[in-house]
């Protein structure tokens, strides 16, 4: 029987993406990873859409760009970014407003330096923007996103990529290269820092259940 996928999670697609990716090839991975997707329902689609990346296929930005839709949660961005979509064509979507702004701000976004509260894979990617614009370019695009946008979102995401300008532009260098996330999802004990950031992730984890476990136990006492 074929597994039904249809209201699975990042994490339950976790194991049988990975075999895939072991099995097959990252293009055979990608193809079933998007079958999948395309039977789920929008919300769901949406908030496992950033798995796409770590086939390692630079065609699932095509992908991002065509399938993007309501609800776009951070997730599209962010898997835009990890493929490392240029900014020429970041600008693109910008200009075509609707789900593709959306998903070009929150790609901007994530190009900013890796931050504790990111998922440890992308802390471990850490991708940076391709073709970098100069910072008067950049900073007149999104200004003009923000003059002519109705949406409260697209203006507070238009606001954080400004403010995170200067970190955006500066960095040239990304942490893993788009062709190694397919081995970055499999074995992340590879690459530099990965037991720090894992560490700081497990940290933070604890923290939170720690606190929530505190709340409960001054409710019932």
């Amino acid at each position: 029987m074929t597994p039904d996928f249809r209201n699975a999670d990042s994490r339950a697609l976790h194991e049988p993406l990975s075999q895939h990716l072991r099995e097959g090839t990252p293009r055979a991975a990608l193809a079933w990873l998007v079958g999948v997707l395309a039977a789920q329902p929008p919300a769901l689609r949406s908030s496992n859409s950033y798995l796409v990346a770590y086939t390692g296929c630079p065609e699932a930005i095509d992908w991002i760009e065509i399938n993007a839709a309501s609800p776009v949660t951070t997730h599209w961005g962010q898997g835009a970014a990890l493929l490392g979509a240029p900014w020429p064509r970041i600008k693109t979507w910008l200009v075509a407003g609707g789900a593709q702004q959306l998903v070009a701000l929150d790609a901007l976004i994530a190009y900013h330096a890796p931050a504790q509260n990111m998922a440890p894979l992308a802390q471990i990617a850490a991708p940076a923007l391709p073709e970098a614009p100069e910072l008067n370019e950049y900073q007149a695009t999104l200004n003009s996103v923000i003059t002519e946008t109705c949406s409260p979102r697209t203006r507070k995401s238009a606001e954080s990529a400004l403010a995170y300008a200067d970190e955006i532009l500066s960095r040239n260098k990304r942490g893993v290269a788009v062709a190694d996330l397919p081995l970055l999802f499999l074995q992340p004990e590879q690459f530099a820092n990965v037991s720090d950031i894992l560490g700081q992730h497990e940290a933070v984890i604890s923290g939170m259940h720690q606190s929530i476990q505190n709340m409960l136990e001054q409710l019932t006492s």
